[in-house]
């Protein structure tokens, strides 16, 4: 064993250049001969007893490291023995305290490379442990929480050792999910990409990297490089198909996915993929027969079904695709898939029991399912019932922050509830995000209307023509605030004809609420004929739901009366909602 000594440091220590002075020093005028000889003589005894004492401190040095060494290796010993017998994150992360304490105490070169080795190895063990279920499709409930945790003992791990290919692709697969960090993500997967030698590692780190990439150019460059290492590979051909439908290439798209059926004919979902990809081009035909095709193959499996009930309901062939999804759950009544498409039938079609019984059966299957918890939202906000619907959404968003629409659905669901505050603050988060996007004032400026805050919405609405003058729900809602307020510094009636006549032309005369405001517009300007004339068009073309309030909006017209609105003015005196002991999800 090497051991190295600070001699520099042992001459400094003051009780032994005392006890050595006159042999390690040299100082004093050089002596006689006769002198020199008895000096001599004595100098050699002197010496032998420094040799002596040298020798003496070597060894307690040598000693005490020894000692510390030997303490760091019965942490690593202590250490191996828990990393054998560990049966749970707890244990594991003993392994880790222990090895790390053997670290601390010292070890040799190889302890030391043994015990960091066996850090990391542990580190990822966990890691995976806990990312699984989360790669798996079905992810749990709290799978939020067990992300950050295999991120926090990933990070760890790459702290050590930089270049643990694997943990690089793992962090990536995780920053994959919702909510994940795109740009740390990338970055891992690169490292990934960089790191490993062999061609099927590869391109798995090059297909994590393309499902992170937003530029589709660079995603179908990461899979076409991993297509070149491995042409057979049917998962790499797949995720390119997918990229060139989303680009509405659907040729490139179909090709890719008739090679991974040359590759095994049997792969139901690449039928899936390539009937979708035909029909997206319009050739419901051949699709339709790649979807029998699987049923024949599997006729005992859902998933044909499943397949051939999506090709119908894209042509709007409702009844025969509700029958083939019946089929297929009576198959197998846990295809969750199949029972979201129903569910989604059943919520068009305001059979909301029926819908209800379908996300039932989903929740006992899966219960953190985010589509669960938008199709959940969907039947509350059918229901009338917003304030449940934004909560149920709010928790959605905690797993997708990033997502903007999203968070406007949200807002609006709140300001439905009459919940502004709320609302408000969901909607400033956009804004703040989109400073150049129309939307996120649009929804703020139908807020403020819904609040009585005319002002503040007619800002709102001014914003956001900046960035869009061709939607027209934003012109029209603009329109209507200026031709019907009851605050005399808003209204505009002449500026109401000129935005609403714009929102006619936009919707082509088709929708009574446009044809409304622009008959309140005329109004406003003292031109009753025509306000009774756009009126009673509104009237005749109007939904059942909506007639009584345009009929009184025409008589009003009848009695040269403009129309005023003032939503909040309309809720006072109405007993306020107590929600706090309201369960909502």
């Amino acid at each position: 064993m090497y051991v190295h000594i600070d001699y520099l440091a042992f001459y400094r220590m003051p009780a032994l250049t005392e006890l050595f002075g006159e042999v390690l020093m040299v100082h004093g005028p050089r002596p006689t001969s006769a002198k020199l000889l008895n000096d001599s003589i004595e100098g050699t005894r002197l010496m032998k007893f420094a040799q002596v004492v040298l020798s003496v401190v070597v060894v307690m040095l040598t000693t005490c490291w020894s000692n510390a060494a030997e303490e760091g290796q019965k942490f690593l010993d202590q250490a191996t023995e828990a990393k054998l017998n560990a049966r749970n994150f707890q244990q594991l992360e003993g392994v880790v305290e222990l090895a790390e304490k053997a670290i601390e105490l010292g070890l040799d070169e190889d302890g030391k490379e043994f015990a960091v080795q066996l850090i990391t190895s542990t580190l990822y063990q966990r890691a995976e442990q806990l990312s699984n279920p989360l790669l798996s499709g079905r992810p749990p409930q709290q799978w939020a929480e067990m992300r950050r945790l295999a991120l926090g003992d990933l990070t760890r791990l790459t702290n050590l050792n930089d270049e643990f290919a694997d943990a690089h692709l793992l962090i990536a697969k995780l920053h994959a999910l919702p909510g994940g960090t795109r740009k740390d993500g990338i970055e891992s997967a690169t490292k990934a990409v960089t790191l490993y030698e062999d061609a099927e590692q590869k391109v798995n780190a090059l297909m994590a990297r393309a499902a992170l990439r937003s530029d589709t150019d660079q995603q179908i460059a990461d899979l076409s490089e991993a297509i070149k290492l491995d042409g057979e590979n049917s998962s790499a051909l797949t995720a390119r198909a997918t990229v060139y439908t989303q680009i509405n290439d659907f040729e490139k798209a179909a090709a890719d996915l008739q090679r991974v059926l040359e590759i095994d004919g049997d792969d139901v979902l690449a039928m899936s993929a390539l009937a979708d990809a035909l029909a997206r081009q319009g050739n419901f035909e051949k699709a339709q027969e790649i979807a029998d095709q699987a049923v024949e193959k599997q006729p005992d499996a859902s998933a044909g079904y499943e397949l051939r009930a999506r090709i119908y309901l894209m042509q709007n062939k409702i009844q025969e695709g509700k029958q083939d999804l019946d089929k297929a759950i009576e198959i197998n009544p846990k295809s969750v898939g199949a029972l979201m498409l129903r569910a989604n039938i059943a919520l068009a079609e305001d059979r909301l029991d029926d819908a209800n019984k379908d996300l039932d059966a989903i929740q006992e299957i899966n219960p953190g399912s985010p589509q669960l918890y938008l199709l959940r939202a969907g039947v509350l906000e059918q229901q009338e019932d917003y304030y449940r619907a934004a909560k149920l959404l709010e928790a959605i968003l905690q797993f997708l922050p990033a997502d903007n629409e999203m968070r406007l659905r949200t807002a609006l669901d709140f300001s439905m509830a009459e919940e502004f505050e709320s609302a408000i603050k969901h909607v400033n988060i956009v804004i703040e995000r989109d400073k150049q996007g129309w939307q996120g004032y649009y929804s703020r400026a139908d807020i403020y209307l819904n609040m009585g805050e005319h002002a503040k919405a007619i800002s709102d609405y001014e914003e956001a023509f900046k960035h869009n003058q061709k939607q027209d729900n934003l012109l029209n809602n603009w329109a209507w605030t200026l031709a019907t307020s009851d605050n005399d510094e808003v209204r505009d009636g002449k500026k109401a004809v000129e935005l609403a006549l714009k929102a006619c032309e936009v919707s082509d005369y088709q929708k009574p609420h446009i044809l409304s405001t622009l008959a309140a517009a005329y109004a406003e300007v003292g031109d009753f004929d025509k306000a009774k004339q756009w009126a009673k068009k509104a009237v005749e073309i109007g939904r059942d739901d909506i007639q009584e309030h345009l009929e009184k909006e025409l008589e009003s017209y009848k009695n040269k009366k403009p129309w005023r609105e003032n939503k909040a003015k309309e809720r006072e005196g109405q007993p306020q909602i107590d929600r706090s002991k309201l369960k909502t999800i």
